[in-house]
């Protein structure tokens, strides 16, 4: 009897790991991973994140609804790590690995850094580990984005913080 009920715990446990082993596979192939980098003689900016597509879907405000946390990407939270001390809004930061995650509206967004970075999935974060917070205003995009994007480009003033996708564009100026 003991042997049944362990063959059948065994089992049981063996059909739930494949079921999020292929969860995870497929669910990466339709988000891919990325990342974005930069690298100066002062400092190295590195974001992990996950690409997801538009597929003719109406992302803000329904796919994404307005005032509600985004991972900024999808699949495992976005991480963006600093090798200095920077400046993130009002906020002095200490060099390290932070969650990025936004709340988006139509007119200006939300991006926040927490300190928790190991959770995987839609999981939100412990908010009272948030770190930094800038509010920045929604751009229009030249084009339409039918891929989520992130990008780093070092200006006279520090490094920008763009994150492009659909028709959206938002900006988050950082200081080294």
């Amino acid at each position: 009897m003991i042997k049944k009920i362990l063959w059948v715990v065994g089992a049981a446990v063996i059909l739930f790991a494949t079921v999020i082993i292929y969860q995870i596979a497929t669910t990466r192939k339709h988000s891919p991973p990325a990342t974005a980098e930069l690298i100066t003689k002062a400092f190295e900016i590195k974001v992990n994140y996950c690409r997801p597509y538009k597929k003719g879907r109406e992302i803000f405000g329904e796919l994404l609804p307005y005032d509600t946390y985004w991972r900024t990407g999808a699949n495992e939270p976005t991480i963006i790590t600093f090798s200095e001390d920077f400046t993130f809004g009002a906020n002095i930061v200490q060099a390290g690995s932070y969650r990025l995650y936004t709340i988006p509206r139509e007119k200006e967004w939300d991006v926040i850094l927490n300190g928790e970075t190991e959770k995987w999935g839609l999981w939100e974060p412990d908010y009272n580990l948030d770190v930094a917070k800038v509010t920045v205003p929604v751009q229009q995009s030249d084009s339409c984005a039918e891929q989520f994007l992130i990008k780093l480009t070092e200006n006279k003033n520090g490094v920008e913080l763009a994150m492009i996708w659909d028709l959206t564009k938002v900006v988050v100026p950082i200081k080294i």
